[in-house]
């Protein structure tokens, strides 16, 4: 009995295995097929690999109209390469009808993750190195004299970073989830949680909160604070008219990319995010102590930021704050996300896609 059970058990996994594995060859068929169209009708969709200041890096570069503008994104995490990774082909096809994709898997994330990284690498200012050789190697191999470039949640640290130190090379910047400064964040995010827990009579996170007392959190203490964050709402928000995002839509294109091996897949989940968030000690704190309020106060090319309303980890209020300080003599412009944390909800997706198509069209 006990045999015959196990044996169903067991044939019940093997198939289910095998459907996975079916699913995910007929995916990268499709995908395949319609990168080979995309190119016969005058597209573009490669992958790239490139020896990015002493190590493999890769790229994807993906677009409708090979005669577009380029657009380079930087993901956010760091050590998770989503939404806009390498295993975003096909995924977005508004977007690459507007502009020819750049979707860069950065230093320890995905398919740019290297066992034998040098720890010590993995610091901001390497960030910046990394992103202006594949900015650079766009520029020069694409024959692209400036290209649009776009981060999200850590990707706008290096994002901000990058277009204030090297103008020239750039049309326009767009940072949804823009960090500012963490440490400020927190302290507002500290009272925020404060009054909200006082008035649910949340007496756990209240006695949480008192034993954080005051910031900066690093470390443990981080991993914590942004945990009552995201129970609040203030990563994912919900409610009875807007539905929670579906985290796993943001990852999905990891599971069926042609690009992606299955190591692949295990360093986006388990390796990247393990190297740069636990690991990668001195990287966390850099970001979490980055103040943008006294490093960037201007920055000499086009500026458009994407906040979400209810955003409580790049504080939604201070990204207002220093958008209105901030010099940017090219022009600059604010778009908020109504139905959004810190996660942008498919509610306000079209308001992306439509600011991306704007800004390629005016600032080309």
């Amino acid at each position: 009995m006990i045999k015959t059970g196990l044996f169903s058990f067991l044939v019940i996994i093997l198939v289910l295995i095998v459907s996975l594995f079916g699913y995910r060859f007929f995916a990268q068929e499709k995908i395949k097929n319609a990168s080979a169209a995309q190119i016969k009708n005058g597209g573009i969709s490669e992958l790239k690999e490139i020896l990015v200041n002493g190590d493999k890096q890769f790229i994807l570069v993906d677009g409708k109209d090979k005669t577009k503008p380029f657009c380079l994104f930087l993901h956010g995490g760091p050590g998770s390469p989503f939404p806009y990774g390498v295993s975003a082909r096909s995924l977005y096809p508004e977007i690459t009808e507007s502009c020819v994709a750049v979707y860069y898997d950065q230093r320890g994330s995905g398919k740019s993750f290297n066992k034998e990284l040098n720890i010590k690498t993995m610091n901001i200012d390497q960030f910046i190195a990394d992103a202006n050789v594949i900015v650079d190697y766009i520029r020069k191999h694409y024959k692209q004299e400036k290209i649009y470039l776009l981060g999200q949640s850590f990707g706008t640290v290096t994002g901000t970073l990058l277009v204030s130190k090297y103008p020239e090379k750039f049309h326009a910047y767009l940072g949804i989830s823009q960090l500012t400064s963490t440490v400020k964040g927190q302290e507002i995010g500290y009272t925020w949680l404060e009054n909200e827990a006082t008035e649910k009579d949340d007496k756990k996170t209240l006695q949480t909160l008192q034993d954080l007392g005051e910031g900066p959190y690093l470390d443990e203490k981080e991993d914590i604070f942004s945990g009552l964050i995201d129970q609040y709402r203030g990563m994912n928000y919900y409610d009875e008219d807007v539905e929670k995002v579906n985290l796993f839509n943001l990852v999905k294109g990891a599971f069926i990319s042609p690009d992606y091996s299955l190591p692949d897949i295990y360093h986006s989940f388990i390796t990247g995010p393990k190297l740069s968030l636990i690991e990668s000690k001195e990287l966390k704190e850099e970001i979490i102590l980055t103040d943008f309020f006294h490093t960037i106060k201007k920055i000499d090319v086009p500026i458009y930021f994407i906040q979400g309303k209810y955003d409580k980890q790049t504080n939604y209020d201070l990204a207002k704050q220093y958008y209105e300080l901030l010099d940017a003599p090219n022009g600059k412009e604010f778009i908020t996300l109504e139905n959004s944390a810190h996660y942008p909800n498919t509610l306000d997706s079209e308001i992306i896609i439509r600011t991306i198509k704007e800004m390629v069209v005016k600032e080309n």
